[in-house]
């Protein structure tokens, strides 16, 4: 009876379970000590055996033994073997329990084995991990998983690192089993905790940014991203929250908003005195050209007058947007043509500038905003008398150019026009070609039936800003 009780009782623990007397011979052993036995030594154990010489490794064996000798003393002994078989390394625990008969004599020895590889391997991964996040330089908090509600009392902090403890001023032994909301406090945010918690409740990561409390009360902004730990099965476990410490971030990020504002006043005010300047100038090249006597010369004034205004738009439509570094193409096409229409008193020609967002940079603005001044002025000077109703500006976007079309309906263009300015020496023809050698562009007049077109086509890269020269440019 007692030998099947010992049985039983051996079956239904973990591990291997066997025991000898003072000679080392075995006298009862469950099924896990035979496998283990067949699968080191090749056969099945026999009661009645010594158990000296079962192993193969004589190093071990004498470790073995040194840890029998002290049980049959009368220690209870705890030992750790390492057990190589082929290429698998395993970790095993050995407790040697004495046995002692009536009187108390040492009469043998039961050792309890277990295979503990799996939780010496887990154990130091989660001592790496502990190094790992000690030396983390953003606060990390883990709580259980559940509860959730703070009625209920959860969720509790399992663990912090140092970071933390240097964030928020408390000790890790003052944090553990309490909940995150120790660290909030009159502003922290109702609707970022609304938030966080319908994440949780839903058991999926999220990201927050709150006004957290130190120890000494002290408020600071901070950045957390929470996730959920998942088990094998799927079941959340626990919550890992890495917060950062953004309060200074957030202070350069407002003294940079208030800088750039600074200078958006400030560029704006620029734009604003440069276009009055330019507004004076053209009043007093105006104010010049009527007391001028020489025949001529005013309409000399007149057009240099014009052309400065031709620049001021470009200050003026600055001016009035956000962006101080790029002048949409469409805009300040219309505007040229609504000027060209006022200095030139034709109210009954319709100029269409056809819609386009096309973004020039400052230095390719000014080149082109008075060479469509120029093309414009030449379809009002030209077509109106060649009959022209309707003046149109068209754009072209390639992935590496930009054409602007400047195209009059006049049907009695005299046929030589085209040669006629090429071989100009007009002065507005001079500027074009300057102007569009500067850009690396070209400028093409191009007669046809029933109408009139002057095209200037010049390099400009997807982001906005000269592309390299294309074949065929100047």
């Amino acid at each position: 009876m007692l030998e099947f009780i010992l049985r039983s009782f051996g079956e239904g623990i973990p591990g291997t379970l066997f025991c000898h007397d003072l000679d080392q011979r075995i006298r009862f052993f469950n099924d896990a000590f035979a496998s283990q036995y067949l699968r080191l030594t090749g056969r099945v154990p026999q009661l009645g055996e010594p158990t000296v010489d079962f192993l193969p490794d004589p190093e071990l064996r004498a470790e073995i033994e040194k840890y029998r000798r002290r049980a049959a003393a009368g220690e209870p002994v705890t030992a750790e073997y390492t057990l190589r078989s082929g290429e698998s390394v395993e970790i095993w625990e050995v407790r040697y329990q004495p046995v002692r008969d009536d009187q108390g004599q040492v009469i043998g020895i039961l050792a309890w084995g277990q295979d503990v590889t799996a939780q010496k391997q887990e154990r130091a991964f989660l001592q790496r991990l502990e190094v790992i996040l000690a030396q983390m330089q953003d606060a990390v908090l883990v709580t259980e998983a559940w509860p959730i509600d703070a009625a209920e009392g959860g969720p509790r902090i399992l663990y912090v690192n140092e970071a933390f403890e240097r964030m928020t001023g408390y000790t890790r032994a003052e944090v553990i089993g309490q909940t995150p909301r120790i660290l909030q406090g009159p502003r922290t945010r109702r609707e970022e905790l609304d938030r966080l918690r319908a994440a949780l409740e839903q058991w999926q990561p999220v990201r927050v940014e709150l006004v957290n409390y130190r120890k000494d009360g002290r408020e600071f902004l901070v950045d957390i991203s929470i996730s959920p730990v998942r088990d094998p099965t799927g079941k959340v476990v626990c919550w890992v929250a890495i917060q950062r410490d953004v309060t200074q971030e957030k202070a350069m990020v407002a003294i940079l908003q208030d800088a750039l504002e600074e200078r958006q006043v400030l560029l704006q005010e620029v734009h604003h005195r440069v276009k009055n300047n330019f507004q004076t100038i053209i009043s007093l090249l105006e104010l010049q050209a009527v007391h001028l006597e020489q025949p001529g010369f005013d309409r000399l004034l007149h057009d240099m007058a014009s052309r400065i205004r031709a620049m001021a738009l470009i200050h003026e439509q600055l001016y009035q947007q956000s962006d101080f570094s790029h002048v949409l193409l469409d805009e300040l096409c219309a505007s040229l043509a609504a000027h060209m229409q006022q200095v030139t008193a034709a109210a009954s020609v319709r100029v269409e500038v056809q819609p386009g967002q096309v973004a020039l940079p400052l230095n390719v603005a000014v080149p082109v905003a008075l060479i469509v001044h120029e093309l414009l002025l030449n379809a009002f000077k030209h077509g109106i008398p060649a009959g022209a109703h309707h003046i149109a500006v068209q754009f072209r976007r390639t992935a590496d150019a930009v054409t602007i079309e400047v195209i009059d309906d006049g049907r009695h263009h005299p046929p030589d026009l085209p040669a006629q300015l090429e071989g100009s020496r007009h002065f507005g023809v001079r500027i074009v070609r300057l102007l569009a050698r500067q850009l690396h562009g070209r400028v093409d007049f191009m007669p046809e039936p029933g109408r009139f077109c002057a095209a200037l086509t010049f390099p400009l890269g997807p982001d906005g800003e000269p592309a390299s020269t294309p074949p065929g440019y100047g």
